[in-house]
Formats: C-alpha cells, sequence, structure tokens
C-alpha cells in the first residue's frame, strides 16, 4: 500500500486545486498512470501512481490541499480511513488567499458563510464582494490566476531587489546575414534565439549574472545558464527555462522556444517548463518599441530586454548615405551583486557576440 502526497509543485504557491479525478474511486491502476489533475497559479499537473493497485480517494475534488497532503492510495481491496474526519455540517474552511481578499474588502465570516460551501476559495470572495458592491459607473474587473501571480511577482521585486538599468545599440546588419543562413538550416529562427545564445555564452565570464540572492550578503551561483524568455500571447505572462543554453546547439534553443509559443497559444505549459531559470530575457519587439526596462524577477540578479528592430541612415566615410538596422539591449541589475562596471561588461560582451553575426 502506497500512499499518494500531494508534491511541492512550484516554490511561490501553499496550496493548489485538486481539479478533478482521472480514475475513479476503487478503480485499478498501474505504476505511472495520472489519477488526479492538480492546478498551481501557474500550470495544471497531472498526479501519477508510483504503485500498481486500487486507487482509494483521500479527499474529493474540487478541493484545495497543501504539499505533503495525503490525497489518495493505492492499494488492496481494504479502503483505508478516512485522512479528513467528516466535517462538522455547519464548519466552513476559508483558504489563505480567501482570507486576505476578506480582510482586504471588510467581509466577514458571517456573510461568507451564506455562500453556502464547506471550503470557501479566494474566487468566492471575490464573487461575494462583486455582488455586495454597491450600484456605480465603474466597473470592477477580477484579474486571472495567472495575473494575480504576475502581481506577486512584481510586488516582490519592487519590494526587495534595488535595481539599476543601463542600455546599449546593437547594429543588427551582421546579425540579419546570419538569421538567413541559420534558416536555411534549422528552419525558423529569430533573433531572440540568437539572443538566448549570446547571453548564455557568457556564464562562466559574468557568474553573479546569473546568481540568486540569499540576502543582502551573498548569492548563490549554480551551473548552467537557465534562460527563461517572457511570452505572452494575450492568456497570461510566462516566463519558460531554455535550459542549458550554454551548452545547447542553436537548433535546440530555436526548438525549445517554438515549443514555449504553441503551449503559450494553448495555455499548456508544464510546472517543469516554468522552473529553474537564472536569467531572464524579456521580449518588447512590437513595432515602435525603442526601448523596455524589465523586471527583475525575484530568484534573479539581471533581465535582459530585447527592443524591436530600428533603421536609421548612416553617414559613410566617403560621404555616402546608407542605412543600418539596429535594436535596444537593456540590463536591468540587482545593485547588491552587480555593480554598473559589470553591467556594462556584460552588456558589451553580448554585443559583441551579435554583431559579429
Amino acid at each position: 500500500m502506497g500512499d499518494i502526497r500531494l508534491p511541492r509543485l512550484n516554490a511561490t504557491d501553499e496550496e493548489y486545486t485538486l481539479i478533478e479525478w482521472l480514475v475513479g474511486d476503487g478503480a485499478p491502476v498501474e505504476a505511472g498512470t495520472a489519477v488526479a489533475l492538480v492546478e498551481t497559479s501557474k500550470a495544471a499537473h497531472e498526479l501519477v501512481a508510483d504503485d500498481a493497485g486500487i486507487l482509494w480517494q483521500r479527499t474529493s475534488a474540487p478541493s484545495t490541499c497543501r504539499p505533503g497532503e495525503v490525497v489518495a492510495t493505492v492499494g488492496g481491496d481494504d479502503r483505508p480511513p478516512p485522512v479528513r474526519q467528516a466535517p462538522d455540517p455547519d464548519s466552513i474552511t476559508i483558504t489563505e488567499p480567501a482570507r486576505r481578499l476578506m480582510a482586504e474588502h471588510g467581509v466577514a465570516e458571517a456573510a461568507v458563510r451564506s455562500i453556502g460551501k464547506p471550503v470557501i476559495a479566494r474566487s468566492d470572495i471575490e464573487q461575494l464582494v462583486v455582488g455586495q458592491a454597491p450600484p456605480a459607473t465603474a466597473e470592477r474587473v477580477t484579474v486571472s490566476a495567472a495575473q494575480r501571480r504576475v502581481a506577486r511577482t512584481v510586488s516582490t521585486s519592487h519590494r526587495e531587489i534595488p535595481a539599476a538599468y543601463t542600455v546599449v545599440k546593437v547594429v543588427a546588419d551582421r546579425l540579419k546575414q546570419r538569421l538567413r543562413a541559420e534558416a536555411a538550416t534549422i528552419g525558423f529562427v529569430g533573433i531572440p534565439e540568437l539572443v538566448v545564445e549570446a547571453i548564455a555564452a557568457r556564464r562562466a565570464e559574468f557568474p553573479l549574472c546569473f546568481a540568486r540572492a540569499e540576502g543582502d550578503q551573498a548569492a548563490t551561483v549554480r551551473p548552467g545558464a537557465h534562460v527563461g524568455v517572457t511570452i505572452d500571447v494575450g492568456r497570461g505572462l510566462y516566463l519558460p527555462v531554455v535550459a542549458d543554453a550554454d551548452t545547447r546547439p542553436l537548433r535546440d534553443v530555436a526548438a525549445d522556444l517554438l515549443r514555449f509559443r504553441r503551449a503559450a497559444v494553448r495555455g499548456e505549459f508544464a510546472e517543469a517548463d516554468l522552473a529553474g531559470s537564472n536569467i531572464a530575457l524579456t521580449i518588447h519587439t512590437d513595432a515602435d518599441v525603442v526601448h523596455a526596462q524589465p523586471l527583475i524577477f525575484p530568484e534573479h540578479t539581471c533581465a535582459v530586454s530585447l527592443a524591436s528592430m530600428q533603421r536609421e541612415l548612416v553617414l559613410q566615410n566617403d560621404g555616402s548615405v546608407t542605412t543600418s538596422d539596429y535594436f535596444h539591449l537593456g540590463l536591468a541589475y540587482d545593485h547588491r551583486f552587480v555593480n554598473g562596471r559589470s553591467a556594462v561588461a556584460f552588456l558589451r560582451a553580448v554585443k559583441a557576440d551579435l554583431e559579429a553575426g
């Protein structure tokens, strides 16, 4: 007999939602079978049985669960005792996110009981607040779970990281020639793929740009360049990770980013896609975006921003006028660990790699 415990799926959430059981209560399962679907603030995740046997559900779906909690048991024909005792019919469970929203809006517990549900989630309080709001010309908009995750990240970053910022200009004429050559062999490849490659190539020379702060006095640097790349197709902002970008060929980097774009369209990122980055590349390549100052993600010390391609007139030595393409590459950096001199040196090194083509 083996218990199925809810694993810790990310470093930010203290509770998850067991959305549905994929295998019925009392049904046989094989080892490796996906038995339930669990949702975090970032993505949906399948819960897998490690053993073969009869699946006994220990909690209902949908329900709010915490990491480490036993949600099912795989064993023999005898049903195990319930993990949770039968609740008092008059009692309710209010999740921590729901309690925080209650405090923000002054919602009393008596009003929450009127909802008539045994488990009160944040979404229930949101509906209650909207329902109790007086008629007004202004519309209250409840943001999605993905956007609430972004809000937490932004708040933490601005609260904890003393950020500085600098930017360089990258001439893209040779880079565009390389893009055409790579496209002939790899297929689709764009400037973001080449920037990921150039950032990762500087991991050994600038380790603190790939570090994680441990308070104000120290930072940890783990092996590899794991570049998170922002993707937003209108269904939420995500930071999927190109792992080990410093040791993998450009073909693999391009394949990862193509897979991430497709996942963003479908809204089907796995937790593994979003975990483990140690530097970020934020994409701002919409037309007319000259430069953008990126957010430093809480587990990073640096974030690189890529702006859109621009064109300028260039006066040559012989007096002729030609055109040249360029873009701006910015670096936001945690000033506790990276100083301006190092930030500029890092950007110049990346710029040199890109301009070499």
